[in-house]
C-alpha cells in the first residue's frame, strides 16, 4: 500500500509561542496536531504529568510525570506546562548540551531556528527522526549512495575512526552529530557555503525494549531533549578512551525527516533485532527458547509481558491502557511505546517550528522513484548516483490473530494524536 508523503510546514502564524493556554491550543489544533476529540490525549503525549480526569482515564489516557521518572530537579515538569508545548528544556549533563537560544535566553524550544552566526557551523542539518527498526538504517545509506556525501548521527559510539575516536561534524560542537562511515573515503564531505541539509541520525527517547514503564513513559521535553543527545568516544585528560554523553545545539537543526513503518513490522523487527544480540552473545538458552519464527516471537513477548506485568499494572499512568485485551497483545508495550514515540516526535518538530517531511517506510517498495525524489528535494540535496538496491522485506501482519490487530487499532483510535493517526491509519484498514 502506498502512502503519500507529506511536507508540513509550520508557519510563524502556526507556530505555539508563550502565549495563553487558549492560544497554544487553538494553533495546535490548526496545526493538525488535534481535534477536539483528541484533545485529551494532547495533553497527556507532551507530557503533563498530571491525570486530567476519571472520564479521560476511562478513554485510556496516558501520562508522565517527569519528576517521579527521572529524580532530576531540572527535569521536573512545572505547573505552567500544564498545557501548550512552550516549556524550556532541562539541560544536557554536559558542558556541550547547551540549548541555548542565540540571545543567550534559557533554553526555550519556540525561539528563533536561525543559526549562532558565530558559528563554525557551515550547513543546517535535518534529523532523520526514526523509531528503531524503521528503516534507518536504508535510507541513510541511500542518501550517502546516490549524492555521493557523507550522513552524520547522533551516536558517535557507531562510527569510530582509525583511532576508536569518534569524529565530530562541526569543530565548535563538540556534543555531536557525528559522521556516519568516517573511514569511508568514497563519500565526500560537504563543502562550506554547499546548498543542501545534512541528514543527520536521531532516535529521540522512550525507545528502550525490554525495560519497566518507568524507563519509556516520558515527558515531551524530555523526549525533546533526547533528540538532541548521543553518546561518543573522546580521549580524557590521560589519553584513556571514554564514552560520554553529549548534545549539540538546537539551531543547527533547520528540518527533520520522520520515518514511519508499519507497527506491527516494526515491533517484529525489533524482536529481530533482539534475537541477533542473543547470537552475537552466544545465549544458547535464549536462542533454544525463542527461535526466530512466529513461535518464538509470541513465546518472547509473553514471557516479557509477565515479567513487567507488576510495574505495568503498578503504574497510574498506565493503568488506563492495560485493559483486557491489550494485557494479551503480544508485545504490547512496544505498541504503546512506537504509539507514544510518535506522538513526541510530531509534538517535538511542530514545537520546534521546523519543516517535516514524513516518509512511511512501505513507500520504497510500492514507489521507489518518487519516495526518492522527494527525500532528495526536501533535503535540496543532488541525484548523482545510482541507488542502491532496495529488497522488500517479509511482512509480519500474520504473526497476530485479526482480533489482536483490531486492539492495535482501538489503541490508536483512543492514544494517537490526529497528526499521528493520520499518518498511521492506513495500517488498519
Amino acid at each position: 500500500m502506498s502512502t503519500s508523503s507529506s511536507f508540513n510546514v509550520i508557519t510563524e502564524a502556526d507556530s505555539p509561542r508563550a502565549a495563553s493556554p487558549r492560544y497554544m491550543l487553538l494553533h495546535s489544533q490548526k496545526a493538525g496536531l488535534l481535534s477536539r476529540s483528541t484533545l485529551p490525549f494532547f495533553l497527556i503525549a507532551i507530557g503533563t504529568g498530571v491525570l486530567l480526569s476519571a472520564t479521560w482515564n476511562k478513554l485510556g489516557i496516558v501520562g508522565s510525570n517527569c519528576p517521579s521518572l527521572t529524580g532530576s530537579k531540572n527535569d521536573a515538569v512545572s505547573s505552567a506546562e500544564i498545557v501548550g508545548l512552550t516549556g524550556s528544556l532541562a539541560r544536557g549533563q554536559n558542558s556541550n548540551s547547551s540549548f541555548r537560544a542565540t540571545d543567550g535566553r534559557q533554553n526555550d524550544l519556540t525561539d528563533s531556528l536561525a543559526r549562532d552566526k558565530s558559528s563554525n557551523s557551515s550547513f543546517p542539518i535535518a534529523w532523520l527522526m526514526s523509531f528503531p527498526n524503521s528503516g534507518t538504517s536504508y535510507t541513510s545509506y541511500l542518501v550517502r549512495t546516490v549524492t555521493g556525501l557523507r550522513t552524520a548521527t547522533n551516536y558517535g559510539t557507531e562510527n569510530l575512526d582509525a583511532d576508536g575516536m569518534s569524529v565530530r561534524v562541526f569543530e565548535d560542537s563538540d556534543g555531536g552529530p557525528f559522521w556516519s562511515d568516517p573511514l569511508k573515503p568514497k563519500y565526500a564531505f560537504p563543502q562550506a557555503g554547499s546548498k543542501g541539509y545534512l541528514l543527520t541520525k536521531t532516535h529521540c527517547g522512550g525507545r528502550c525494549d525490554q525495560c519497566p514503564p518507568v524507563k519509556y513513559i516520558e515527558s515531551h521535553r524530555i523526549f525533546a531533549r533526547r533528540c538532541f543527545e548521543g553518546y561518543h568516544i573522546e580521549k580524557d585528560a590521560s589519553g584513556e578512551h571514554r564514552e560520554v554523553l553529549g548534545s549539540h545545539n538546537k539551531d543547527l537543526v533547520s528540518r527533520a525527516v520522520h520515518l514511519i513503518r508499519d507497527p506491527f513490522d516494526n515491533v517484529v523487527s525489533r524482536f529481530h533485532l533482539t534475537y541477533k544480540h542473543f547470537v552475537k552473545r552466544n545465549y544458547t538458552d535464549k536462542l533454544a527458547a525463542y527461535p526466530r519464527s512466529k513461535e518464538g516471537f509470541r513465546s518472547f513477548c509473553e514471557d516479557l509481558g509477565k515479567r513487567f506485568r507488576k510495574e505495568e499494572e503498578a503504574s497510574k499512568f498506565y493503568r488506563g491502557v492495560l485493559d483486557n485485551d491489550v494485557k494479551k497483545l503480544p508485545c504490547h508495550a512496544d505498541f504503546f511505546r512506537f504509539l507514544q514515540w510518535h506522538n513526541l516526535a510530531f509534538a517535538t518538530t511542530w514545537d520546534l517550528r521546523i519543516p517535516t517531511h514524513v516518509l512511511h517506510y512501505e513507500n520504497y517498495t510500492s514507489n521507489f522513484a518518487e519516495t526518492k525524489d522527494e527525500l532528495l528535494r526536501f533535503l535540496d540535496q543532488g541525484d548523482v548516483h545510482e541507488p542502491p538496491l532496495f529488497v522488500t522485506g517479509k511482512t509480519y501482519r500474520d504473526y497476530f490473530t485479526e482480533e489482536e490487530v483490531q486492539t492495535v487499532a482501538t489503541m490508536f483510535s483512543k492514544l494517537a494524536l490526529e497528526k499521528t493517526l493520520e499518518h498511521t491509519k492506513h495500517y488498519f484498514e
